[in-house]
């Protein structure tokens, strides 16, 4: 398996993409710290009246002012892409691809005929796809430093405590959406499936639409119990036990969704 392991991990290492959507969750961050310094500053607001976006408090809503005003650095991490799903929309078509290009480019039989034990080959995937959500949650939360204090330190700091809380959460519940979209691609071994699944799922479209329509029978509460909704709207701080539901619930996915990507594999032909 460490060699499975060694060999993904070159792979990943040269693959552009990985670069590219980094960039692009980096580009978003920027966009995120911009928006709140126009809000939330005078500066920001006289350059925004400048070029014709009237911000000024008149027009701004108490609401806008009072979301910019309590911001603090995890807040804005959050809001830089774990919020509406970008983050695992992105890691989850990379996770996607990465395994469906084994299937289309005939490398899986190569694999498969070194090693006879196929769970070794989900777990080498699992890893990786946790190694890189761990690398893409770490680059974006140091970026994330850089860019406050370039904004001159523009919301608060946050505690190393909440900090260290909030990227294990958000690291269990991500990793949990990639062994999601592999298993999508062990079932379909279709590119489109993958990415499809990872767009709907990781955004949260397909939950938030069976939400609504629950909730006409007022059955909403599985909807806590969802990856979606517990990296969503998940507490930036720890404030007590009952703040790890969520990387529980994610616990609890990442094993179901690895022992069904395991059961699929060993039962279908490759």
């Amino acid at each position: 398996m460490f060699n499975l392991l060694r060999m993904d991990l070159y792979r990943l290492k040269r693959s552009k993409s990985l670069y590219i959507w980094l960039a692009v969750l980096m580009a978003i961050s920027v966009l995120c710290y911009w928006m709140v310094w126009l809000i939330n500053t005078p500066e920001g607001r006289s350059l925004a009246g400048k070029i014709d976006m009237v911000l000024t408090e008149e027009t701004l809503t108490q609401e806008d002012l009072a979301i910019a005003e309590n911001y603090d650095l995890l807040a804005m991490f959050r809001e830089t892409g774990m919020d509406g799903g970008g983050f695992t929309c992105i890691t989850g078509i990379l996770a996607a691809l990465f395994v469906c290009l084994d299937f289309h480019s005939g490398f899986m039989k190569n694999i498969m005929a070194l090693h006879r034990d196929r769970w070794k080959y989900v777990a080498s995937k699992l890893i990786t796809a946790g190694i890189l959500n761990f690398f893409y949650l770490a680059v974006l939360l140091a970026f994330g430093f850089l860019l406050n204090a370039c904004f001159g330190v523009l919301v608060p700091w946050a505690g190393i405590g909440s900090i260290a809380f909030y990227m294990v959460s958000a690291w269990i519940l991500s990793t949990a959406f990639s062994a999601l979209f592999i298993l999508v691609i062990l079932l379909t071994r279709s590119s489109a499936a993958g990415v499809t699944a990872a767009l709907l799922l990781g955004s949260g479209l397909v939950q938030l639409l069976l939400l609504n329509i629950t909730g006409l029978f007022h059955v909403t509460k599985w909807f806590d119990y969802t990856l979606y909704a517990n990296l969503t709207y998940a507490p930036t701080a720890y404030a007590g036990i009952g703040d790890w539901k969520g990387a529980a619930t994610g616990l609890v996915f990442l094993v179901l969704y690895s022992v069904l990507g395991c059961a699929v594999l060993a039962r279908q032909d490759i």
